[in-house]
């Protein structure tokens, strides 16, 4: 059998498991323990295997500068490509890269709003993490002259924040003031519920946020606190009216603002449709072209052991388990989003068939480039796997297991060195 050919069958047989973690996406779900407990042991295997098939035989060959070299641009090149990649719609593929893009999508959602109510002084009186809790339910409304936009007597269902535009306030046919762009109103129906005591009417064609009390309700069982945050309001409302208050200076605004923004959280509740809407703007190609920048360099190193005669079964064995559960939580985001089956089996597919022919050319380096080039491409490929297993395989497995991941990093650990020092 000859050495490319050999190359593609060991690199379609280390790909073959992205098939098998999607068939499990697709068709079962096991318990987060036990994927957790695959990760961690993938994890270990494939930190042994690049310290002894990838890092030692590219020291004895090469020396220490090569590694330097390679496992700097490995590790940078896979941060640039794959933050490029998530950007285009391939964060899916990875429930950490979900969370990072979930975090920027709110952090963005949040400077953009902030950008049109930051001036509404009233707000101030909320701390950070309560902002930053209100913001995901601001509703933008816009409003023709003459709408009502609260009725006096009806049951006060939701408060209002002027972005642009003016409003009158009515008491029976009597006007009682006038309303403008940085203001609120209708803020105690959401304490209370009670009846409106006044009617509110847009003068002019109005830009607002609208905070519905249902959804209010709903986010106080997630945070309490909000309640209170709202009586300062209300506090810093009728301190106000009685009394004058300096109001807080531009820098102060810039402080506060930036504040809200740095407690973003991701672990705040988000709708199934939000979600929906969210997976829907990932993209399959991307996906695809994520997963191959994460099996790349491994298919690299595979076609390099073949090439150069080396057996790198502990290798083999590493990347085979831990591709498992990176395409099943890929497939089970891809079916959220509406893909459907055939087609991330397509993909995935795809994916193991490029994984092989990625390995053939791994091998056929080795005729044609010196031992130095080829010990930096070692060391690269060694560099974009340990970025993998940093900033992916490893946190979430222990998010998803615990401490019990210890043991199976471990197990793993010692299974792929066990193996590696066979061949020596």
């Amino acid at each position: 059998m000859s050495v490319p050919f050999t190359a593609l069958v060991q690199g379609l047989l280390g790909a073959s498991s992205l098939l098998v973690g999607a068939i499990l996406g697709i068709a079962w779900r096991p318990a987060r323990s036990v994927t957790a407990a695959i990760m961690a042991f993938g994890s270990g295997t494939l930190l042994s295997a690049v310290a002894y098939d990838i890092t030692l035989p590219a020291f004895q060959s090469s020396g220490f500068w090569p590694l330097v070299v390679g496992f700097a641009l490995g590790g940078t090149l896979f941060t640039v490509i794959v933050t490029y990649i998530d950007n285009q719609g391939g964060f899916i593929r990875h429930p950490s890269s979900s969370r990072r893009f979930l975090y920027h999508h709110r952090q963005d959602e949040a400077s953009e709003v902030l950008d049109r109510i930051g001036h509404v002084e009233m707000l101030h009186s909320l701390s950070p993490a309560e902002m930053q809790a209100i913001i995901p339910l601001l509703k933008p409304l816009q409003v023709e002259p003459g709408t009502v936009l609260c009725q006096e007597g009806a049951p006060g269902d939701s408060m209002f924040l002027i972005v642009e535009g003016d409003a009158e306030i009515f008491k029976g046919s009597q006007r009682l003031a006038a309303l403008g762009p940085g203001e609120m109103f209708g803020e105690m129906a959401l304490l209370t519920g009670e009846e409106r005591s006044a009617t509110v009417q847009a003068r002019t064609a109005m830009e607002l946020y609208e905070l519905d009390k249902v959804d209010f309700d709903a986010m106080l069982t997630y945070a309490p606190q909000l309640s209170s945050g709202l009586s300062r309001i209300l506090a810093r409302r009728l301190r106000e009216t009685t009394q004058s208050t300096a109001k807080p200076t531009l820098a102060e605004d810039d402080h506060w603002r930036r504040q809200v923004l740095d407690s973003v959280e991701i672990d705040i509740p988000i709708s199934e449709q939000q979600f929906k809407e969210l997976a829907q703007s990932s993209a399959p190609l991307a996906i695809l072209v994520g997963t191959l920048i994460d099996n790349i360099p491994e298919a690299l190193v595979i076609g390099f052991h073949v090439g150069s005669g080396h057996t790198g079964a502990s290798f083999l064995m590493a990347v085979f388990i831990s591709n498992i559960p990176e395409s099943m939580s890929s497939s089970i985001g891809m079916r959220q989003a509406g893909t459907s089956a055939r087609r991330i089996l397509a993909l995935w597919g795809g994916a193991v068939i490029l994984s092989g022919l990625t390995a053939m050319v791994g091998s056929l380096m080795v005729d044609v480039v010196s031992e130095w080039v080829l010990a930096v491409a070692q060391a690269t490929a060694g560099g974009a796997i340990l970025a993998v297993v940093a900033s992916t395989m490893m946190p979430e497995a222990y998010e998803m297991g615990g401490g019990s991941v210890t043991f199976s990093t471990i197990a793993g650990f010692l299974v792929s060195f066990w193996l590696a020092s066979s061949a020596f």
